[in-house]
């Protein structure tokens, strides 16, 4: 061990400090500052959008549930902003948006700076100072150098957990078997017309969306055997572009927050790529012309830390469609558990959307961080559910709104009024 300490400027002061610009990151973002909040928003790449476009994680999902829509506010105001600028589809009845990740990586960037947000972005989290149960500012990292930022609430939206983890916040345990990482890809060239390719269209409900006659296709390649890598799915979506979709299928147990072992997943990951791309495009006939247009500029990831909240969602809550008196956000997609080890998947459909309490997103250790997105306080299997596009960026516009009133009632996160809280995030178009 060595100590390392140097004099660091503050290179802002702001009321409400965005860390992470995913689906969580910019509903936080866009809702704080509607609200009236000086807000910054923090991101480790040149772009915005977190999975869905450093992890190539398409379709957005999902917005409706039993013939409803079931997440609105600036997720489906989002998603709409998508659709106009050619980036976008809503498949319904399911209402999950397919997107094109170059038009979504623009959209979100148009959102937040029409809002008034303060961008830093190819800028990391490397710390945070903490005194009397608050964050005081917290430590980034960019080709400028190291400095040190202020505020009156913080937001974690890393999907990490990154934040509260600097900040020491408890965790809640992980599952035994943590869910693996993808390393999603699009390809070119694809024959997109013929009837089995429907699956590119991810729009039914109470259906696994896999690609079966590519799955088939890989089990008999390996019974004959073929080197057929693990995976999972595959699950397509259309990029809006001709014959160009995204895969979603390789898979790897990785603990993400363990930078050797990610980096060794990445490395297994992008050779199975390769390796699959080849046996598909030799076997399944719609693929005889494709080509890998691109890898994600990140291997996507399932699970890792989550907060251990003040109240820590469970599965059974969310399946059974639990209605808290906090309710701030809506999902409806399964309770979606993929194996490490294998090419297993556990699917539990709930029977009307779920709901996720204001309580999950505050911790008893700190008065003025919200946590928001994959790291939100739920045990493994309502994770696995929460987890996708539409509820994080909902959950996110719950976090900005709350910090928003926070500054109105001059307290804390965790003391405003929560009936107040629900009855403008209703006011945004949230179903709650």
């Amino acid at each position: 061990m060595v100590e390392f300490k140097r004099e660091v400027p503050v290179s802002g002061k702001y009321d409400v400090v965005v860390c992470g610009g995913g689906p969580a990151g910019i509903g936080a973002s866009l809702a704080a500052a509607r609200e009236g909040c000086k807000t910054l928003i923090i991101e480790r790449f040149g772009f915005f959008g977190g999975m869905a476009t450093a992890g190539y994680v398409d379709p957005m999902s999902e917005f409706a549930y039993n013939g409803s829509l079931v997440t609105g506010g600036i997720p489906w105001e989002f998603a709409n902003e998508l659709v106009k600028a050619g980036g976008g589809i809503v498949e319904e009845p399911r209402c999950n948006v397919s997107f094109n990740p170059e038009i979504y990586k623009l959209v979100a960037q148009r959102m937040l700076l029409g809002a008034g947000v303060k961008l830093m972005m190819n800028t990391f989290l490397i710390g945070a100072e903490c005194d009397d149960k608050k964050i005081k500012r917290i430590f980034v990292t960019n080709k400028s150098g190291i400095s040190a930022i202020e505020a009156e609430t913080f937001v974690d939206a890393t999907g990490d957990g990154d934040l509260a983890n600097f900040a020491g916040v408890p965790m809640l345990p992980l599952s035994e078997r943590m869910q693996p990482g993808s390393f999603c890809f699009i390809l070119s060239g694809v024959d997109t017309t013929t009837e089995r390719m429907h699956i590119i269209h991810q729009k039914n409900h109470r259906f696994n969306h896999q690609a079966v006659f590519i799955r088939d296709t890989l089990f008999k390649l390996r019974e004959e055997g073929e080197y057929v890598p693990q995976f999972g799915g595959p699950w397509l979506a259309t990029t809006l572009e001709d014959g160009c979709i995204t895969v979603n299928m390789t898979r790897s147990a990785v603990d993400a927050t363990n930078a050797e072992e990610y980096c060794e997943a990445e490395c297994k990951m992008r050779e199975d790529i390769f390796r699959l791309v080849e046996l598909i495009c030799k076997h399944v006939p719609e693929f005889k012309n494709a080509k890998i247009a691109s890898t994600a500029p990140m291997a996507g990831v399932r699970e890792t830390r989550r907060i251990k909240g003040v109240h820590v969602l469970t599965g059974e809550e969310y399946v059974n469609t639990v209605k808290f008196p906090d309710s701030i956000a809506r999902a409806c997609h399964p309770v979606d558990i993929h194996l490490p080890g294998d090419e297993g998947q556990k699917l539990t459909f709930p029977k009307d959307a779920g709901y996720i309490p204001y309580r999950s997103l505050i911790t008893n250790e700190y008065k003025n961080l919200l946590v928001a997105g994959r790291a939100a306080s739920a045990d493994s299997e309502a994770f696995a559910a929460i987890r996708v596009q539409a509820p994080c960026m909902e959950m996110g516009q719950a976090a900005g709104i709350a910090a928003g009133l926070a500054k109105r009632q001059g307290v804390c996160v965790t003391d405003i009024n929560t009936d107040e809280l629900v009855e403008i995030v209703r006011k945004y178009g949230s179903f709650v």
